[in-house]
Parts: C-alpha cells; sequence; structure tokens
C-alpha cells in the first residue's frame, strides 16, 4: 500500500504497532516516530500552520542528534531489559517475509540497481586490494564491506547467486570468501545486529 502522505503512514504504523504491543501482552508504550528525508538536496517547506512537522519530518544528516534528544527525553520507561528481550522474541517469532519483489513492486530492473561495494562512511565505491576494501574516496579500509552487498543481493534478487553474478553485482572480478559470506547472510537477521 502505498501513501502519498508520510505524515499519514508513520500515524498509521504508530497505531498498529501499538495496537500489536497490546494485541501481545505487552505495557502500552511510547512510540517516538520520525520521517527522514534521505536525500539531503531536498528542500523540506511546511505552511505556518504546520509549524510543528519540523520536529517530525527531518534530514537523514540530522536523526543521530535528533535520536539523542528523543532518547534524552524519556524519563520512565514501562519496558524493562526483561520485556525488551521478550518483545524482540515475539517480534521475531512473528516476523513474516515480504511475499512480493521489490523490484517488481517498483516497476524496477536488475539493470536499474546501482552495483558495486559501497563505504559505510562516505558512500563511496569501493575496491579491493589484497583482500581488504579500501573507500577510493575517503580511504576508508574494511575486510567486510561486502557484506552489505551480499544483503542487498539476497533481499532484491535472490538467495542463489552464481560466481559471475557475484562479480557483477560487486563490480569485482575475484570472488572467493564472498560465496561462503552469502551462505551466512540466509540465516543473519541484519535488524537484530
Amino acid at each position: 500500500m502505498a501513501f502519498p502522505n508520510p505524515i499519514i503512514q508513520v500515524s498509521r504504523q504508530e497505531s498498529q504497532l501499538t495496537d500489536w504491543f497490546l494485541k501481545n501482552g505487552f505495557p502500552s508504550l511510547l512510540i517516538l516516530s520520525l520521517i527522514v528525508i534521505s536525500s539531503p538536496q531536498t528542500i523540506i517547506r511546511t505552511s505556518s500552520e504546520n509549524h510543528k512537522l519540523h520536529y517530525k519530518v527531518i534530514h537523514r544528516d540530522a536523526l543521530p542528534s535528533r535520536i539523542k534528544q528523543m532518547e534524552d527525553s524519556i524519563t520512565d520507561s514501562s519496558f524493562n531489559e526483561k520485556d525488551l528481550k521478550k518483545a524482540i522474541r515475539v517480534m521475531n517469532k512473528h516476523q513474516i517475509d515480504a511475499d512480493f519483489s521489490i523490484l517488481e513492486r517498483y516497476n524496477l530492473t536488475e539493470e536499474d540497481l546501482i552495483k558495486g561495494v559501497f563505504c559505510e562512511n562516505c558512500k563511496g565505491n569501493q575496491s579491493r586490494r589484497h583482500g581488504t576494501w579500501i573507500c577510493n574516496p575517503c580511504q576508508l579500509s574494511s575486510k567486510t564491506a561486502h557484506i552489505q552487498a551480499l544483503r542487498d543481493y539476497f533481499y532484491l534478487l535472490g538467495t542463489t547467486i552464481m560466481n559471475r553474478q557475484l562479480r557483477d553485482f560487486l563490480k569485482h572480478y575475484l570472488c572467493i570468501q564472498c560465496n561462503e559470506d552469502l551462505a551466512i547472510i540466509e540465516s543473519d537477521k541484519p535488524w537484530c545486529e
């Protein structure tokens, strides 16, 4: 279901999450939400009667400080550590994998994807040198930078991949260790890391 208005969408999601917690025997929980605009070029404008929206709609660069503000504003939590662990366990138990292709849903093809291994720091392209991924723009190095690209492949294109497809997706000519990592990702739960 697509929503032309992200305020309506996030309000619906808050309501659904509140209902889910209550239905599964958890206490009522304060749910704080944000709408994060990923493109820094996007200009966020609102009318004067909607002046409170600038607290709800932010650019991605403001996210860490806004999360800190939200954390600092919570004085009493109805969830303790035990409740939190139970909630994670129950959510994982009720997790339902999407039964649709993301590419089909958004009318995209594999050719529309931006392929390669990208830096977690600056999102620049990375090259592999002597078993290490090196970011071309910022020079950050990582032995495991390809893992996120493999996760992307797993969620977008499928759980099986031929070496030639892997090399094409990662934009790298030699992928030996990457094949082993793909098997690990299949059972990985990235939202629990």
